[in-house]
């Protein structure tokens, strides 16, 4: 299901989309956030990593919610609910694992008194 989600994310239009919004908007955050350094000083690596996500956060949240909105038109779940559900069945996988665990580590302790046997 997830590979469904990200198959949509990764269409030509949705792909496009997010590029151009990404160089808008995240053009405009550079300028903002980070004009004064590159006019004064120059650039270090920090800096980049900076620009770079600058770029990346507006890209991300294009794509979020133009797959959200082809999900909802299709009728298909949303990221939301596959993660919820991939959670939920993780979580219980865990819990089943654990509980195994402590039942045989119980079982092996020298805690007879719980029990009912006196040491």
């Amino acid at each position: 299901m997830i590979n469904e989600w990200l198959n949509i994310a990764l269409q030509k239009n949705i792909l496009t989309r997010a590029i151009k919004v990404a160089l808008v908007v995240g053009s405009i955050l550079m300028l903002i956030n980070h004009g004064d350094v590159i006019l004064s000083n120059g650039l270090q690596i920090k800096e980049f990593i900076k620009i770079t996500l600058t770029y990346l956060v507006p890209y991300c949240v294009s794509t979020y919610s133009s797959t959200e909105a082809v999900c909802a038109a299709e009728n298909k779940p949303s990221i939301n609910q596959l993660m919820w559900e991939f959670i939920k069945k993780k979580g219980l996988e865990l819990a089943h694992y654990s509980m195994a665990i402590f039942k045989r580590r119980i079982s092996e302790t020298p805690f007879n008194f719980l029990k009912g046997k006196t040491p």
